[in-house]
């Protein structure tokens, strides 16, 4: 009986592992998986760059209500801050007024919104505004209230001011607030320290020492010491100077560089209210790089500049007029009285008369500001 069973099991066994003779189906051969290979997405050298230098800058992204929405902050040229927000799903704009000269609320709307490249342009009522998606710039022009004005910002928020340390040059315009006259166009050198006090050199540069020089007999180099500070109540970074708000400091991640839009206000001597706008860039040398077509918009004009080798190409499209320009690249002022100047390219119509110019500084690879000494307006530039 022991051996029966024996048995019983044995063939048991041999029927499991295949080994009967019955004449069962083999297995069906195995197929190797699909090995799919992604596609490679090219690698884009402005985002990756400007990514780079909000990091090490310590910049944080400007957080929305949802992840449908995207923010940033401006500085408006009339010298008011505001903060714009797109809602992608429900295609709305709103615009919140944090500090305002003029008395001016908050409105919103809906938009239209066109992809070009890198470019996204928003459309609403009384609102132009363009973004480029690699370094979260915003420029434009919106009407708040009964003012019209240009607006440039950052989807970005400076959280360390001791990591926005270096030497920076700059553009700038303003006038009084009450009737827009007695304008003026800052220009010079700014440098920041790690401790948030910053050197602000209009008219000049600094020089080995560390002092503001003129860089030409026929500017006078002013020196202001200003003050770098977080506001507790609303998380704006505030350039002070002495007792008074020198203005509004917003933060750009550019390619280039760091690149400061300032909120331009104070009250003069005279208790006179000054606003307008000053852009810093990191000063380095232009090369290049600034050749290609720009869409450019200052107060009541637009225009389209081409800029090729040594020549920009300067259509006016408001008078519809067009004509080419000389270029210049790394000085300011002309001729015998052109001085080395980093950063700046200067644009000369042979026709115009010798003080008439004007000096066009890239921020990142998508924007430059152009400042015209015929017009006392700054304007920005957008590349296509």
């Amino acid at each position: 009986m022991k051996n029966a069973i024996s048995i019983v099991l044995f063939g048991a066994a041999l029927s499991a592992c295949g080994g009967g003779s019955d004449g069962g189906t083999p297995e069906a051969p195995v197929t190797p998986p699909v090995v799919v290979t992604p596609p490679v997405v090219p690698v884009d050298s402005v985002t990756v760059a400007s990514e780079a230098v909000a990091k090490q800058a310590g910049l944080s992204v400007i957080a929305g209500a949802s992840a449908d929405e995207s923010v940033y902050d401006v500085a408006a040229d009339i010298g008011d801050t505001w903060r714009i927000t797109f809602d992608s799903a429900k295609k709305t704009f709103n615009v919140k007024v944090l500090s305002t000269q003029f008395g001016l609320v908050d409105r919103s709307g809906t938009f239209s919104a066109t992809t070009t490249g890198n470019i996204t342009t928003y459309a609403g009522t009384d609102l132009s505004l363009s973004v480029d998606a690699r370094t979260r710039l915003l420029t434009g022009t919106v009407k708040l209230g009964n003012m019209n004005s240009n607006v440039s910002g950052s989807g970005y928020a400076a959280t360390d001011v001791a990591k926005l340390a270096g030497s920076y040059i700059f553009l700038g315009a303003m006038r009084n607030a009450s009737n827009g006259g007695d304008r003026f166009n800052p220009k010079g050198s700014l440098k920041v320290a790690a401790d948030g006090s910053a050197q602000l050199c209009n008219g000049g540069v600094f020089n080995a020492q560390g002092v503001c020089s003129a860089v030409s007999p026929q500017l006078e180099a002013e020196n202001a010491s200003l003050t770098l500070v977080k506001d507790a109540k609303n998380g704006l970074l505030v350039a002070r100077q002495g007792d008074q708000d020198f203005g509004i400091v917003h933060v750009h991640a550019g390619d280039r560089g760091l690149a400061l839009f300032i909120d331009r206000y104070s009250r003069n001597q005279q208790n006179v209210l000054r606003v307008g706008t000053i852009v810093a860039a990191k000063q380095q040398k232009i090369g290049t790089e600034i050749a290609g077509s720009y869409a450019c918009a200052a107060p009541g004009i637009s225009a389209k500049i081409v800029v090729a080798g040594s020549t920009a190409t300067i259509t006016n499209n408001t008078a519809g007029k067009t004509h080419a320009e000389t270029i210049t690249v790394n000085k300011l002022g002309l001729g015998a009285q052109a001085v080395d100047f980093d950063g700046i390219a200067v644009f000369k119509d042979p026709a115009d008369v010798p003080a008439d110019y004007s000096m066009f500084m890239p921020v990142s690879s998508s924007m430059a500001v152009e400042f015209s000494t015929d017009r006392s307006y700054m304007g920005t530039c957008l590349k296509n």
